[in-house]
């Protein structure tokens, strides 16, 4: 049968290659045509604890009565849509405490059908002002997405607008910061589209920092979409972030390394964002693995070959770009390794897992000097010998591989929530476990259990994370799998002498939350007076006080909820103590008037 010419273009899918494309504003990317986005929320998860809610004076995350940030349910975990932040810092051994609380990295993800929203930020330093800024940003910038463009429904087109509602939100995630007298953070926006008359979707990012998005894939491996935001090719201080949002300067931020990143992806590929506690720490040099490229005629690098007794040392020199591409490869290695151990293809869960359990491992043997009791012990030293047990501590530090810091990591797999199943089998499930919430929406293909605990480098299992659950239809273990399940009753600990292993199962953890939500229960939005803290917070100084230290310290002094009148400020329904910015305020069309005469 032959088709008219018209049809047949129509036939015929756009693809995409690999290429990403990147500037410094929205203008510069590509101009790609979109198809509409879908309204029905899948997956809306943040964290740790209330993640983006805390703006909000939340310190629990579950079912909340109004909408934060354009959404309801921030619990709303899946497989395909997931995010874990822990702290890879060290635990006092007498106190229990843990260096570097509270955590102040922050991850948001809302996922609809065709469409999802990541996002990543990684507050500067320490401290509640850095933490405050993490989570304001990321609240200011989802409430900006969720109501620009699915409530007040203004819906991009095409990827420049994508990029155009990535920047504002990003400009209102300062905003939110300065609202509540934050600190310093940086800051990763993500959000992917599917692309009209193509089965591939565009994944178009904003990002200030060094908080980065990169893409796995099956044939291609991974790639960073913001490599725009900083130079492959020379030196990086990872020290330095490169850029921040908040008051660097009392009251700007800091955007010079502002990028626009646009490129394309495939059905299965898994989109992820990671703060710098974990990309960092896949760096060659970093985990002590090459050595930094240094000029040809430089003595010390001659030395570096060498060790003290004249050995030579089998360390390689790396190059700035060379150790970009080892990075991304020694990723691409630690998940297929989890897939080739547990035979099945990573979820989006398992393969934040996967990642995170490399980066504890890692940094372990690190935590352990720290971690070791003879430095804490009260003896009488003189001022020759506690400089020289520093100087011995320093000296084992650097040789330790690994970076400790806050690790963050939040992953969707692209085109999992396309279609909602519809064979009778998963229909009658559906049915029986039908909601009430409009947000609550679930697939029932597979079953999984996660825990409601935040996690912590503590928790069971994943020395930290959460338990890896993918979804499999095997009831007969093979022998790779039987050796793994031996290594899952190991203990699991940042400290313990064997190295904790990826495991899909808590004893004693409860089961995922019911479909159904809570009854309607209005949620505290007063301050939390840090005058008087609850004891349960509050650090033991045995090993099981150190869960849920994350909660330890009273969030910041917000100002309670009121009704405003009619002359006061406009705000958002989603917003009760961040106005938003006058430019964004819709305004109903007014009948024209009949201008007056003027008077002379």
């Amino acid at each position: 049968m032959d088709y008219p010419v018209e049809e047949k273009i129509k036939l015929k899918k756009i693809k995409f290659g690999p290429e990403i494309f990147y500037g410094d504003n929205p203008d510069v990317v590509p101009y790609v045509q979109l198809s509409p986005l879908e309204d029905e929320i899948v997956a809306s998860y943040t964290g740790p604890d209330s993640g983006l809610a805390f703006a909000e004076g939340y310190t629990e995350n579950n079912y909340y009565v109004n909408q934060v940030a354009g959404v309801r349910d921030w619990n709303l975990r899946q497989q395909q849509a997931y995010g874990i932040c822990i702290s890879l810092y060290e635990q006092h051994p007498i106190s229990g405490k843990i260096s570097g609380e509270p955590i102040a990295d922050c991850f948001a993800l809302c996922a609809r059908r065709n469409n999802t929203i990541l996002m990543v930020a990684d507050g500067v330093n320490w401290g509640e002002k850095s933490r405050l800024a993490a989570r304001c940003a990321l609240y200011g910038s989802m409430k900006y997405l969720n109501y620009k463009i699915f409530e007040r429904k203004h819906k991009p087109e095409n990827t420049q607008d994508v990029v155009r509602h990535l920047r504002k939100a990003l400009d209102e995630a300062h905003r939110a910061i300065m609202a509540k007298e934050g600190g310093l953070t940086t800051l990763c926006l993500c959000m992917i589209c599917p692309v009209d008359n193509s089965d591939q979707n565009a994944v178009c990012c904003v990002n200030v920092g060094d908080s980065f998005a990169f893409i796995y894939s099956t044939n291609q491996g991974i790639r960073e979409v913001t490599i725009g935001s900083h130079d492959v090719g020379s030196e990086r201080d990872i020290r330095d972030a490169g850029g921040a949002i908040g008051p660097v300067d009392g009251q700007n931020p800091e955007l010079h390394n502002l990028t626009c990143s646009v490129t394309f992806c495939h059905h299965g590929d898994i989109v992820f964002l990671t703060t710098d506690g974990i990309s960092d720490n896949f760096d060659p040099v970093v985990t002590k693995i090459a050595l930094p490229q240094r000029a040809n005629d430089s003595n010390f690098n001659s030395k570096e070959k060498y060790n003290s007794n004249g050995s030579l040392k089998f360390k390689p020199e790396l190059s700035p770009k060379e150790r970009h591409v080892y990075a991304l490869k020694e990723m691409e290695r630690v998940v297929h390794e989890y897939e080739l151990v547990t035979e099945e293809a990573c979820s989006a869960q398992s393969f934040c897992g996967a990642l995170l359990q490399h980066v504890l491992t890692l940094t372990d043997d690190k935590r352990k000097i720290i971690e070791n009791p003879a430095i804490y012990a009260k003896r009488k030293m003189t001022k020759k010998d506690r400089q020289s047990r520093d100087s011995e501590i320093v000296e084992k530090m650097s040789k330790a591989p690994g970076k400790l810091d806050h690790a963050s990591i939040v992953a969707i797999e692209i085109g999992a929530f396309g279609k909602p199943v519809d064979d009778s089998a998963s229909a009658v499930a559906v049915n029986a476990t039908r909601v009430t919430s409009p947000a609550a929406v679930r697939t029932v293909s597979s079953p999984r259990t996660i825990p409601d605990s935040p996690p912590t480098p503590t928790n069971l299992p994943l020395c930290g994370s959460v338990p890896l659950s993918p979804s499999s239809n095997h009831s007969k273990k093979s022998g790779p799998r039987k050796l793994f399940a031996k290594l899952r009753s190991l203990p699991s600990s940042p400290t313990s002498p064997n190295p904790p292993v990826l495991s899909s199962s808590v004893p004693n953890q409860p089961s995922f939350r019911p479909f159904s939500p809570p009854p309607p229960q209005r949620q505290p939005l007063s301050p939390v007076n840090n005058s008087t803290p609850k004891s349960p917070t509050k650090v033991e100084a045995n090993s099981e006080s150190r869960k849920g230290l994350d909660l330890q310290f009273s969030p910041r002094k917000f100002p309670k909820r009121y009704h405003r009148s009619k002359t006061e400020e406009l705000r958002t329904p989603t917003s009760p103590s961040i106005a938003e910015s006058p430019l964004e305020i819709d305004v109903s069309p007014q009948p024209p008037r009949t201008r007056s005469r003027p008077r002379y």
